[in-house]
């Protein structure tokens, strides 16, 4: 028996449509979710299971039954607004531990040590790279994991299927986000900085005193051992600010989930 477009145009099956195109987004956006080093079917498989997983939860409630091509579309394009928007948000927190690193690690005398992030395939510093995956892990030990299982399923009981909109207060949102994002990778990265800073101004005096001495030699090994010990430093401060760090990801996700409602 095949399905005709009224078949799917009806009830059910616009449901799980739009379901499928929010949850699509978000598990594209979500932080390593949505890692490249997940393979693709993989993804589309979690994707799907987790679509119909929701969707008895979800109903067809509200929906109505006048359904058309043109209004499918324009359903689908504002469910993926909303998937992606709150996705993004989900990131800042990871971002800016990876800002913190670049900051750190480029002062550090790191800026030519870098890599491949297998998460955002694109080049970035070692220490960056290493941050964000003690974030991860820290994210993970707090089961912060769970809460964006959850955020899946509560996101469409505060934005039902067809209510979400983009208003001008999601874009501020998303736009404090990115500003919180820069100002915490500085305070994260402000320890290791200001102990580089003062090796370098030590190592400038030290020049001043002893004008033979062979700077590079000097100040290359000894950035190495102040940057290791900076990064030793800061896995207990990361640990000790992270449980704060996480309330304030959570109510931000929740905030910004609430600009998208209709």
């Amino acid at each position: 028996m095949s399905l005709s477009i009224i078949d799917l145009l009806s009830g059910w099956g616009v449901s799980f449509m739009l379901v499928l195109t929010r949850v699509s987004a978000m598990i594209y956006a979500f932080p390593f979710f949505g890692s490249p080093a997940i393979t693709v079917r993989v993804r589309i498989a979690i994707t799907l299971v987790i679509s119909f997983m929701l969707l008895p939860l979800v109903g067809t409630e509200g929906l109505g039954s006048d359904w058309n091509l043109g209004r499918l579309v324009m359903g689908i394009g504002r469910e993926l607004a909303v998937g992606l928007i709150v996705g993004f948000g989900t990131k800042f927190l990871f971002e800016a531990f990876s800002v913190a690193g670049t900051f750190a690690g480029r002062q550090m005398g790191f800026a030519m040590a870098e890599l491949v992030d297998p998460i955002t395939s694109a080049p970035q510093s070692m220490v960056g790279q290493f941050w964000a995956l003690v974030a991860i892990l820290l994210f993970l030990a707090v089961d912060g994991h769970h809460f964006l299982i959850r955020l899946l399923m509560q996101n469409f009981q505060l934005v039902p299927l067809d209510t979400g909109m983009l208003q001008p207060a999601s874009g501020r949102m998303l736009i404090a986000g990115s500003t919180e994002m820069f100002r915490l990778a500085l305070r994260l990265a402000a320890p290791a900085m200001i102990l580089a800073l003062m090796m370098d101004v030590g190592v400038g005096v030290l020049t001043r005193a002893m004008p033979r001495l062979q700077v590079f030699f000097v100040a290359l090994p000894l950035k190495l051992v102040v940057g290791v010990f900076a990064l030793v430093v800061s896995l207990q401060l990361f640990q000790a600010l992270f449980s704060v760090m996480y309330n304030e990801f959570q109510e931000y996700v929740a905030t910004l989930l609430a600009t998208v409602r209709g």
